[in-house]
């Protein structure tokens, strides 16, 4: 009897020091456990050592991270524009400080789950804004992802503690076409501001040309009205010493200009026809004649005009 009773000790010693470590609950920093009672929730273990009921009265779920994490995921979008853009956003969650049991029963795959939520909730805010919203309202468009996340992402036990939202990146077609319309933009402005240096070029040409006529203008009429100045004072002095009235003075000036006028055209070696004002008024200065005679070549002055039946004037057959 003795010895049964001994056994029967031992095999309960023996049981008692297997369940032992059942029954103990150690936590690391940061974590959390989650303890059954026969499958039914019993409570939340935080860090550092506690006890339970052996197995299988109870049990404890391995470490559930309390930690900050994040999901980087590149959401293609479709904005009200009909332009599709890739839009790079992370999203930084976390269990809530009383939220381990729901986030721990609530969701199977915390992180796939978070994610479809996240990208379902980018595109709906995305097809709401134009392209241009887009980039111009980026710190808007965080804050309405992430004000929708906290409040859906509340009742699962998490919490949402930062949503970082990067420049959308457009398709390479969409990419394209801005370059081009970027482009044409360039070409334009490029085109406008060559039209107006060409104008305001123009207009100071028009206006150099314009003041160095008016210059002109001004010069030649200082040369006129000295020259006036000057005939009128030698006609005055011409007049006094040679007793001439001042017509006859005029006619005289006027014949040695035509006999300069006939010697500067002879002195190229052509003929030329030249009817001097005296010959207009029918007059016949024999001076003028002289003059008008040796500046002709030789050649002419010796050729006799051919007056035969056939006509008047007829000149000699070499062309003279």
């Amino acid at each position: 009897m003795i010895e049964t009773t001994a056994i029967l000790w031992l095999v309960l010693g023996v049981a008692l020091l297997a369940l032992v470590p059942s029954m103990i609950v150690i936590t690391s920093q940061q974590h959390v456990k989650i303890v059954e009672t026969f499958g039914k929730f019993s409570s939340v273990r935080g860090a550092g050592l506690s006890a339970k009921l052996p197995w299988p009265i109870q049990t404890a779920s391995s470490n559930f991270s309390l930690k900050i994490m994040e999901i980087a995921e590149e959401v293609t979008v479709k904005s009200s524009d009909n332009a599709f853009v890739t839009v790079p956003i992370r999203v930084q969650y976390r269990v809530s400080d009383n939220g381990a049991e729901q986030a721990f029963y609530k969701l199977d795959d915390p992180e796939s789950q978070i994610r479809s939520y996240v990208v379902n909730q980018v595109r709906s805010t995305a097809s709401g804004l134009t392209f241009d919203e887009l980039f111009r309202s980026r710190d808007n468009f965080e804050q309405d992802v992430e004000s929708t996340l906290k409040e859906r992402m509340t009742s699962f036990g998490f919490r949402i503690e930062n949503v970082l939202v990067d420049d959308p990146q457009p398709s390479q077609q969409l990419r394209e076409a801005f370059d081009r319309v970027i482009a044409s933009q360039r070409l334009k402005e490029a085109a406008e501001n060559e039209g107006e240096a060409a104008r305001r070029l123009a207009v100071a040409k028009a206006n150099a040309e314009g003041q160095s006529l008016e210059i002109k203008g001004a010069a030649w009429s200082q040369f006129r009205k000295t020259i006036a100045e000057g005939n009128a004072e030698a006609l005055e002095n011409f007049v006094g010493t040679t007793g001439l009235s001042p017509a006859e003075a005029l006619v005289f000036f006027t014949s040695v200009n035509e006999m300069e006028a006939v010697r500067d055209a002879a002195s190229d070696g052509g003929r030329v026809v030249f009817v001097a004002g005296s010959a207009a008024r029918g007059g016949s200065d024999p001076a003028l004649m002289g003059m008008m005679a040796e500046a002709l070549p030789e050649d002419a002055r010796a050729r006799p005009r051919d007056r035969t039946s056939d006509g008047p004037h007829r000149r000699a057959p070499n062309g003279g």
